[in-house]
């Protein structure tokens, strides 16, 4: 029989340390990419603080695509064009909310990479952006006559992956 050792305080406070540590890595803290982070820019920068808080207490992953961000009335143009009608708003006749920098749009990871029909985490995740957007609302980062609306409310059209932050009379 291997001798024992003795058991002391420095030890137990190692092996404490060293569970907390595994159970760290255990939780996966989400976190925008690199790519996520260049989409977003010249999004209102109260919309980026809130997309960072719901991402980091999100069960689901999810990312900034390409234009999901600000746009230009000619890169707007552009999407209204494309052959698969990315948008329903030209840039020039009608303006889009991401020509105001108030709109963004994300993108759910899931096991098979970017979900676009993942309805329910889609859901989620809005349910979570509408109660921190009315928590920073109490903190006064957003103000009282803004509200979040979320595509996927949308009557005609479900865009759930759309956010903007609008003004209300």
């Amino acid at each position: 029989m291997p001798p024992r050792k003795k058991i002391t305080k420095k030890i137990v406070k190692k092996e404490i340390k060293e569970n907390i540590m595994a159970e760290d890595k255990k939780k996966k803290v989400n976190k925008l990419s690199k790519s996520s982070k260049e989409n977003i820019k010249g999004i209102d920068s109260r919309a980026i603080q809130l997309t960072n808080r719901v991402l980091a207490k999100s069960s689901h992953d999810f990312g900034i695509p390409q234009y999901g961000g600000f746009r230009t009335a000619q890169i707007q143009n552009n999407l209204f064009h494309n052959k698969t009608r990315i948008t329903f708003v030209d840039g020039f006749k009608k303006i889009s909310y991401h020509q105001s920098g108030m709109a963004w749009d994300i993108f759910i990871y899931d096991e098979h990479g970017a979900c676009w029909n993942c309805v329910e985490k889609y859901k989620e995740v809005a349910d979570l952006f509408k109660a921190e957007f009315e928590l920073m609302k109490e903190e006064g980062i957003f103000l009282e006559n803004e509200e979040l609306r979320w595509g996927g409310d949308w009557k005609r059209f479900k865009d759930r992956p759309h956010f903007e932050i609008r003004k209300v009379a």
